[in-house]
């Protein structure tokens, strides 16, 4: 009798290691190419969180907050202008192997979003005095918004090149134009221009340059990778298959400005411009908690969708378990430093004049970590194709973020933003995570998961409670808390938090950096 398969309960020994040898192949391509977004981010957030100290610092909360404000609007407008379909490519190129469909899916993707992107650029270039004293009620603004207008087309077309390398799922590719070539260019572009005294107009010219090398070379890599420019391949129409797809994104990426740019723009139109810089100083500090997050998610989303076109969901459910357990491991000794001393840690990054920043960095602290805890339960939707449910998620949670910004942010300031961004994130991944669960009965928590977070709590209360007790220092407190947890946590995750089927793994991460890292890790477990 041939194997048969009801739903995703197998019935016969082989069929069994197919599933397991599908698991393998999953959490190899996860951890493997995850391992490689992990790194990029790790070099773009340091050279990143660099460049804002020294811009918070020379420039001063004022002008930083100038600074901010067209940041934010670029993010914002290019985000929006591309309506998903970076996310689209993302998710349909893993499905297709024929060269026509996937350059079908590529010229739909970069026909419709690229002169969208021109437009909107032009339209804030045009409006930047009515946006700069209407919605932000500061004429400083203006020239500001004048430089990153024409950077929105340029910045939306680096969000296509990383969407294309997602969908090949080639972590390569974004590391080198997203996370090394971008901060890298930005970087030494803020330095020449705070040496020559340009101010915030300067930095936002150095945006551009470094938006504008990143897109270049992210390009050309498309052009390379892909069959994009390539006249002899007839292109599949999928012009109105991605559309459906990604246009419930479009409201998406909407309601996601609402809860999570729009504090810093009603920060711009209630309070003044020095609050917009300290709340974009605690701001990236808490959100170091999604670098785990990210490294998964660029990689899983294709992989799920991957394993979905086949109607793989056990797999899809242990990967799903699994990778959550990854993303809490590497996000909770990150929490634990930011709730225990974050007024130490604004003084030591960006300096004492933004350390009444504090609470609002707990309070972000919390939100972001719900990341951690829920896991890629965003990707595991848009894998599945839920983009209808994503939008109506995002839409709830968005109204209830205005709303409370509203109410908080006039009274709290960039307090109030805070607060109204940690309980939108918190609702919005309860709805994520139930719906995930009502239609594919995934849920992120396991025994595994349990057992770290429990040792991991008892750990950090442990070690803070003990040194708060002997020593009055807080900062020496904070050096000695991360030489001590960071230790006992290290040993306590290698023999508790991995097992050996994710030590096998660390094979496929010796091979891509030519390293014996598993041989290292089983040594250090054994002593």
């Amino acid at each position: 009798m041939p194997p048969t398969k009801t739903g995703t309960h197998y019935h016969n020994g082989t069929e069994l290691r197919a599933v397991s040898d599908d698991l393998d192949d999953a959490l190899s391509t996860v951890a493997s190419e995850g391992s490689v977004v992990f790194l990029g981010l790790v070099i773009e957030l340091g050279i990143s969180f660099l460049a804002k100290l020294v811009i918070a610092r020379v420039l001063g909360p004022l002008e930083y907050g100038v600074v901010s404000l067209g940041v934010t609007t670029m993010v914002v407008v290019s985000t929006l202008v591309l309506g998903g379909l970076d996310i689209g490519v993302a998710r349909f190129l893993p499905r297709f192997e024929d060269a026509s469909d996937r350059r079908g899916v590529l010229i739909a993707a970069f026909g419709i979003a690229l002169p969208i992107a021109v437009a909107a650029g032009g339209v804030v270039v045009a409006f930047a005095p009515a946006i700069a004293t209407k919605l932000f009620r500061d004429p400083a603004v203006i020239p500001v918004l004048r430089v990153f207008g024409p950077i929105i087309p340029v910045a939306a077309l680096l969000k296509l090149d990383v969407g294309v390398s997602q969908g090949l799922e080639a972590a390569r590719p974004k590391v080198l134009i997203r996370n090394i070539i971008l901060p890298i260019t930005r970087f030494v572009a803020i330095a020449v221009v705070i040496v020559a005294g340009l101010g915030a107009v300067g930095v936002a010219w150095a945006y551009g340059v470094a938006y504008f090398c990143a897109a270049t070379v992210g390009l050309f890599i498309v052009a390379r990778e892909t069959s994009l420019f390539d006249r002899t391949i007839s292109p599949t129409p999928y012009k109105r298959r991605l559309v459906a797809f990604s246009l419930p994104l479009v409201i998406s990426a909407a309601m996601t400005f609402i809860f999570s740019d729009v504090d810093t723009f009603m920060l711009g139109y209630f309070s003044p411009t020095a609050d917009v810089g300290t709340y974009n100083t605690v701001y990236p500090l808490a959100h170091l908690l999604v670098v785990p997050m990210s490294s998964v998610g660029f990689i899983v989303m294709p992989v799920l969708s991957r394993l979905h076109e086949r109607g793989d969901t056990d797999t899809m459910a242990t990967l799903y378990q699994r990778t959550t357990k990854w993303i809490f491991l590497g996000a909770f000794p990150i929490f634990g430093l930011l709730v225990c001393f974050p007024t130490e840690l604004i003084g030591l990054t960006f300096g004492s004049a933004y350390t009444h920043g504090a609470t609002a960095l707990l309070v972000l602290s919390l939100a972001f970590f719900t990341h951690a805890i829920a896991g890629p339960n965003l990707d595991c939707l848009t894998a599945i194709g839920k983009t209808r449910l994503v939008m109506l998620d995002d839409l709830i949670v968005a109204l209830l973020n205005m709303g409370l910004n509203l109410l908080l942010i006039p009274r709290l300031s960039f307090l109030g933003a805070a607060i109204a961004t940690a309980v939108a994130y918190g609702t919005l991944n309860v709805l994520y995570t139930t719906q995930l669960y009502r239609a594919t009965g995934m849920h992120p928590l396991s025994k595994s998961l349990g057992t770290i977070a429990l040792g991991a709590t008892l750990l950090l209360i442990t070690v803070v409670g003990t040194l708060g007790w002997l020593l009055t220092a807080p900062y020496r407190e904070l050096l000695l808390t991360v030489f001590l947890f960071g230790g006992g946590y290290l040993v306590f995750c290698l023999r508790v938090g991995i097992d050996e089927r994710e030590l096998e793994l660390l094979d496929g991460v010796d091979q891509r950096f030519d390293t014996n890292l598993r041989d290292r890790v089983e040594w250090f477990a054994r002593t």
